[in-house]
């Protein structure tokens, strides 16, 4: 019983802090600045993104949320003492990541899949972006040849533009992939640098990397338990549909730079997204993850 009093004493009093927080000030300044916001018209959004010299840019609701993190981060930054809350705000990477490690592999496939059919990697491409410039420091890039599917599949060659001639003389996934660790260790990623995995929705890791490492009896690396998935992000920063990688570049008002399923172009594109969801105040937090129990239960070593 005593217990029970204690637990209802502890949420009255975090109830009460946050109450007390709301009456923080700085919630009717932003509050007053929200209303003014939204009587403001596009084209006075872009004019305004202009003179503080940020991209003018993208749909419409786009430049608004460009517009209001922009302010709302110089009016916490202004107060001597915010909310915890709102002074969050102030940082994009919570995580402390120096490096965002942009994937996105091409795969095996045929034009209907059934559902047994297992994608194997084909194409290994990797950007490093450097989360306190924006820009893309190095390239990790390789093509794999198949086990399973040696034969790449008329659909597969045209979609992706990978030649049988390509993967025939490509390495294994497995020498890839040691050839990717020693990349990364070289770079001192994960020791000296923290970074993340971005890709550009779940697939890549969930049905290319988990079932390819399985296959190649290569084990799961560690840091691809957790991810960032910007397609995810985009849609939660900004609150709209993201649509594919094209729809997202489009609602940014850039183009697609290179050759659609390009492993390689797509990642670029990919960075060029995730460096302008951070430009526009986007805080970077892992949204995709895959539970110690599932890998523990397929690489039981």
């Amino acid at each position: 019983m005593a217990e029970s009093s204690g637990g209802t004493a502890e949420k009255t009093d975090a109830n009460s802090a946050a109450d007390n927080s709301r009456k923080h000030p700085l919630y009717k300044t932003l509050s007053r600045f929200n209303r003014e916001l939204n009587k403001l018209k596009p084209e006075e959004i872009r004019d305004r993104l202009r003179r503080e010299n940020l991209s003018d840019q993208g749909t419409d609701p786009i430049i608004y949320k460009r517009y209001k993190q922009y302010q709302k981060k110089n009016l916490v930054s202004l107060d001597p003492s915010p909310p915890y809350e709102l002074w969050q705000v102030l940082s994009t990477n919570p995580l402390g990541l120096k490096f965002l490690l942009v994937l996105d592999f091409e795969a095996t496939c045929e034009s209907v899949n059934s559902s047994d059919y297992i994608h194997e990697i084909i194409e290994f491409p990797v950007q490093l972006l450097d989360i306190s410039t924006l820009k893309i420091v190095d390239t990790f890039h390789s093509y794999c040849r198949p086990c399973l599917n040696e034969k790449l599949s008329s659909f597969c060659t045209k979609l992706t533009g990978i030649e049988q001639s390509i993967v025939d003389k490509a390495p294994t996934f497995a020498e890839v992939f040691d050839d990717f660790t020693e990349w990364m260790e070289e770079r001192e990623l994960g020791t000296k640098h923290n970074f993340s995995l971005v890709t550009d929705c779940p697939w890549d890791i969930r049905e290319c990397l988990f079932p390819q490492c399985a296959l190649s009896k290569v084990s799961f690396p560690h840091y691809a338990s957790k991810w960032i998935d910007a397609r995810k992000l985009f849609s939660s920063f900004y609150q709209i549909s993201s649509g594919n990688l094209a729809n997202m570049l489009t609602q940014l008002g850039m183009s697609f730079e290179g050759r659609e399923h390009s492993g390689l172009d797509d990642s670029k594109n990919i960075a060029r997204i995730v460096s302008q969801l951070i430009s526009d105040g986007c805080t970077l937090q892992y949204n995709r993850f895959i539970s110690q129990d599932i890998i523990s239960s397929i690489f039981k070593n």
